[in-house]
Parts: C-alpha cells; structure tokens; sequence
C-alpha cells in the first residue's frame, strides 16, 4: 500500500505533523479569510482528515457537517476542534457517495481529497463529472483546494489526471487561484522523516540532497458560486 494510505488508515498523529508544518507563512487561512464571508453560514467539508482546513473557518460559521471515508481520522479531527463541537457534526462517507447529501448549504470545501479520488480510479472523467455535479447541488459556494506541486520550481499539476481534473473545472466555470504553502522544519533530519513518511523514498532523498528545511509547495484552489 502506498505510504500515505497507510498513514490516512493508521497514523493520524504523522498526518498531524505532515499539515502542522506545511503553509507556514499561512496563505490559505488569509486566503479564505480575506474571499469569503462564513460568518453564521453552514459549511459541508469534505475529506476533513485531521481538521486542518475546518480550524480556518471554524469559529465563524453556524454549523458545519464534516464527512471523512476515515474513522480513525476523524477521531483525530474531533480532538483538534473540540472548541467548537457544539457547531460540528462528523460523518462517515466515501467522496464516491456525494449524491448521498441531501442537505443545502452556503458552502462546500474539500482539501487535498478529491484529488486521490480522481488519480485513484481509471475512470477519472466519470468521477470528475460527478463530483462537480453533485457539488453544485449541495451548496451555494464551492471552495476545492488540491495540490499544484511539492518540492518543484514552480505550479504545475502533478500528474495527467490532476491535469485532466482541474482544467474541467475551468470549463465548468470554477476560477483558479494559486498560492503558496510551503513547508518549514525545525531541521533537515525532521524534513526527511516526516515528507519520506509521506513521500516516499524519492522525497526524502531529494531533501537530503538539497538539504533544506522549507520545502516549496504550492497549491490550487478552485471557487464556484458567490
């Protein structure tokens, strides 16, 4: 099994370590802050993890439903925003079943989650076409935030797929911004271990090399709707 599967399955403590050290400058929480207006709306994420994303929002908004295919992340997510239980209700689903959502919303997020939905399945085009219609359905304002590169010289989509994903949501009207969200390590040594663990072996041997502590990543986000 691929190293960050393991660790989404079983180690959310990593995963943990792995986003605490990545947009240390903060871009997307300004990001957000500074394009959208949660105050008192209701938010549908999706692919919580650990509740990275969720912290940015969270003391804003009324209420939010936060789905995750991962118990074992979940638990995690539940002890980073204890403060605001009372707004958060947590749920298990796979991003294979959005059409199971029959509530409204003002907003819908996703962070780094449809992105392993799509590079996962051969028939990616299906899975693009359906998660953009479902989205649309579900909320006023969709929010999609995935990667454009880590540890490159500059935004690009990793792989094909990602590429085939994020141009349909140009065509599908969602405008692209992209920022940056570097990593930072209290030393080479913790970069290695926490990006390898990640990464794989490639990465950790590309940090040595280079031997760095920020690590450059850069990130797409994609918006529909006011």
């Amino acid at each position: 099994m691929n190293e960050m599967y393991e660790i989404y399955k079983q180690q959310n403590d990593l995963y943990d370590q792995l986003i605490n050290h990545e947009d240390y400058e903060k871009n997307l929480q300004k990001f957000l802050s500074e394009n959208f207006d949660f105050a008192n709306k209701t938010v549908c994420e999706l692919g919580v993890g650990t509740g990275r994303v969720t912290r940015m929002y969270a003391d804003k908004i009324r209420k939010a439903s936060l789905f995750d295919i991962s118990e074992h992340m979940i638990s995690r997510a539940v002890e980073n925003i204890s403060a605001y239980s009372d707004k958060a209700e947590f749920k298990i689903l796979d991003n294979k079943n959005t059409e199971q959502i029959h509530d409204n919303y003002d907003f819908l997020i996703e962070g780094w989650s449809f992105g392993h939905l799509i590079s996962d399945e051969e028939n990616s085009d299906f899975w693009i076409a359906k998660l953009i219609s479902d989205c649309k359905k579900i909320a006023k304002t969709n929010i999609w935030i995935e990667t454009m590169g880590t540890f490159v010289d500059y935004a690009k989509p990793p792989t094909e797929k990602l590429n085939r994903f994020y141009s349909e949501l140009k065509k599908n009207g969602f405008s692209e911004t992209i920022i940056r969200t570097d990593y930072k390590f209290d030393s080479v040594d913790q970069a290695k271990h926490i990006l390898g663990s990640f990464f794989g072996k490639g990465m950790e041997e590309k940090i040595e090399k280079e031997n760095k502590t920020i690590i450059k990543e850069y990130t797409g986000i994609w918006t529909l709707g006011s």
